[in-house]
């Protein structure tokens, strides 16, 4: 799998818990950007693998009950818990330890380009996504 398949494969995961409305950047790569800080806020603390998970399915959790309705439409509540671990089961086994090789400097310092790929496939899914819903119409 490239790169860009786990980006792209990690913005799907990322649609089901939240659509972004609009095209900021800050919202589109909210929760990617969520994910980097939640895993580069120990500063040199190296967590296990399960800690991570757990660190980043927290904080996504959290950061949907922060976001506005001007910054994403939550398509669904229940069952929010599992999508953000499946979220961040996937971050941690594909993104930190798949393309960073289990490095948080390494994601800190690829964190920009790995989010403009994010940013690309979340307005990509959200794109088909609007064009499945007017054609059902």
């Amino acid at each position: 799998m490239e790169e860009s398949d786990k980006i792209n494969n990690l913005a799907e995961l990322g649609f089901r818990i939240a659509h972004p409305k609009g095209y900021k950047p800050h919202a589109v790569e909210r929760l990617f950007r969520e994910s980097v800080k939640a895993v580069t806020s120990f500063r040199g603390v190296e967590l296990s693998s399960n800690d991570y998970k757990c660190t980043i399915s927290g904080r996504i959790q959290k950061t949907i009950d922060r976001m506005g309705s001007d910054q994403a439409f939550i398509p669904e509540k229940k069952g929010l818990d599992a999508k953000a671990d499946e979220f961040a089961d996937y971050f941690v086994e594909n993104i930190l330890n798949g393309i960073c090789e289990g490095k948080p400097g390494r994601l800190k310092k690829m964190s920009n380009n790995l989010a403009d790929c994010y940013y690309s496939a979340t307005l990509r899914i959200n794109r088909e996504y609007w064009d499945e819903e007017n054609q059902s119409q």
